[in-house]
């Protein structure tokens, strides 16, 4: 192990906690590369001594005197050469690698063993996050901590806004902070360093949302900028924090009267309520699995309006119009799993007007979260969710997110339904498409063969006449419509029942790399599951079971990856 040394004018660093601010120059042997030889422990502070590199940017502690620390490989030949690197928090290391000395120590090469976004599990066209510190695979399934822990773990969505041309996706990344990422379009997203990250007072960074202040009551907007507002869980005490941006998001600064409301448990949802002229907060807490409604004016003191049982976690609250039909606005209050109740909210308490039902039944749908701050032009209300549970060995990515959808309110038989449908947008990764109209399928008669690929958008009508199924076989999963039970099952998912319109079957299928998510009868039912594909398996494959069924409209669509070649490099 090669032992590092600190020069500085300076004969200790210093930090200022509240700007994460340190400076110093680290001499390395040129062409090595040195590793901690143990796990160091939870951000400390800084003392006489030593100093801590924040966790998302080299995660290691290096003392003064010496230290191992992770590096990639010298970006040049050069005896002399340099870099600079910047951490983003306010933080440059200069890094110096002197000439070859006889004392130096080869070490492990951090190359990685294919290029970022171009790994063999990696979703190509859902969001997924990346590492900061290295690209290097490694395991990806860890017993401890048990959220990750580690760069490139994601979970719960937070902090859905749009801004000045750019949708904002944060979600909780590595236990700790969230992860950022912003798009154009909802489809190709560029992920930026980490944000809010974990501090001694608050603890890890959890759920939470995301607003812009148009009136500027939080006092942090200047006359050039709006400010965006990050509402979250500081999960040392549980209580509620808040943290401001006036750079359209790419710094951020926790409040320094923190935490803004002391009351437990967790993931605020805050929007504005116009008619009252208020915040609204919708916390999830005790007891017995409740929503708790709070009102603030200023957003420093807040008051308890009301509580809504029989509801866990991420709350989500928002208007849409049934039928689209603006005069008939409703409210939809929203659990973790997508569950909903429609009703009206009075800013102070929530009035059900329908029994609670749910919106996805597949068995990777968690945390759900709708975009805030969207501009009227566009109108839609934008929705994503957390694909739980899925697996990626030996990857150097955790977990991914569904495919942004647009929700509607429509009138379905007797009640009012939530419906999702992915956004208009992903046209914009269409390649080659295949389609067909009006033919009639016999078992062994596959539509699909020749087709190659692993990423595909399916858009099927079909009468089912009198076969007894009609399905499709991707990455060796099915996703079939059985005639007789009138239902839908994806991946082994819960049966979904459907009733045929004009005797016919609406069926759309997203197929990623490690994911397929279903929606029947345009977004009346959905399931977003997560798969692990067979490698080098069959092409996908169409199939029907005893009996001809009629194909009204067939278009495969073959995707290209959001992620383009020069993307984290």
């Amino acid at each position: 192990m090669v032992a590092l040394k600190m020069f500085s004018p300076r004969k200790q660093a210093t930090y200022n906690e509240r700007q994460h601010a340190i400076s110093g120059t680290v001499a390395l042997p040129s062409h090595r590369l040195v590793r901690p030889t143990a796990a160091w422990p939870s951000p400390v502070r800084i003392e006489e001594s030593r100093m801590r590199l924040l966790p998302a940017c080299l995660g290691l502690l290096l003392p003064l005197a010496s230290a191992a620390i992770v590096l990639g490989d010298p970006p040049s030949t050069s005896p002399e050469s340099a870099i600079e690197i910047d951490l983003e928090l306010k933080f440059k290391l200069r890094i110096k690698t002197p000439g070859n000395s006889a004392n130096q120590v080869p070490a492990t090469q951090t190359k990685p063993k294919v290029p970022l976004y171009a790994e063999r599990l990696r979703p190509q066209f859902h969001f997924s996050a990346r590492q900061w510190t290295t690209h290097q695979l490694n395991p990806a399934i860890r017993s401890k901590p048990p959220h990750g822990g580690e760069e490139g773990w994601l979970n719960d969505p937070n902090g859905l806004v749009y801004y000045k041309g750019e949708w904002h996706l944060f979600a909780n990344g590595a236990g700790s902070y969230w992860v950022h990422a912003v798009s154009p379009d909802l489809v190709h997203w560029t992920e930026l360093p980490p944000k809010l990250r974990r501090d001694d007072q608050l603890g890890n960074t959890a759920s939470g949302s995301a607003v812009v202040d148009w009136h500027n009551t939080s006092g942090f907007g200047t006359d050039k900028a709006r400010a965006l507002l990050a509402f979250f869980t500081g999960w040392k005490n549980k209580v509620q924090c808040m943290a401001y941006s006036v750079d359209r998001g790419r710094t951020w600064t926790k409040d320094a009267l923190n935490p803004i409301l002391a009351h437990a448990d967790r993931d605020p949802k805050v929007f504005w309520y116009e008619p009252d002229q208020k915040w609204v907060m919708v916390l999830y807490g005790p007891p017995n699995r409740s929503y708790l409604f709070f009102g603030s004016k200023d957003l420093r003191t807040w008051e308890k309006l009301s509580t809504f049982p029989d509801m866990f976690e991420c709350p989500d609250l928002f208007t849409l119009p049934l039928d689209g039909d603006k005069e008939q606005l409703k409210w939809v209050l929203s659990d973790g799993n997508g569950s909903y109740v429609i009703g009206h909210f009075d800013g102070t308490r929530f009035h059900t007007e329908q029994k609670k039902a749910a919106l996805d039944y597949g068995f990777n749908f968690y945390a759900t979260q709708t975009w805030s701050d969207v501009p009227q032009e566009d109108g839609r209300r934008v929705q994503m969710a957390w694909m739980r549970g899925g697996k990626y060995p030996d990857m150097p990515f955790n977990q991914q997110l569904t495919f942004p959808c647009v929700l509607k309110l429509r009138t379905v038989g007797d009640e009012i339904r939530l419906c999702r449908y992915p956004v208009q947008e992903i046209a914009r990764l269409y390649g080659k498409e295949h389609q067909w109209e009006n033919v009639t399928v016999s078992p062994g008669n596959d539509l699909l063969a020749g087709i190659q690929g692993d990423l595909f958008d399916i858009e099927i009508e079909f009468d089912p006449g009198q076969s007894s199924a009609l399905g499709f076989k991707i990455h060796g999963h099915d996703v079939q419509y059985t005639t007789k039970t009138e239902h839908v099952v994806s991946c082994r998912t819960h049966k979904m029942y459907v009733k045929r319109k004009d005797g016919r079957i609406q069926m759309r299928l997203l197929v990623d790399r490690t994911s397929i998510e279903v929606f029947v009868n345009h977004g009346e039912i959905s399931a977003a599951n997560c798969i692990l594909p067979i490698k080098d398996g069959p092409p996908p494959k169409l199939y029907v079971n005893s009996g001809d069924a009629v194909i009204k409209s067939l278009k495969v669509r073959e995707l290209t990856s959001i992620w383009r070649k020069t993307d984290g490099k």
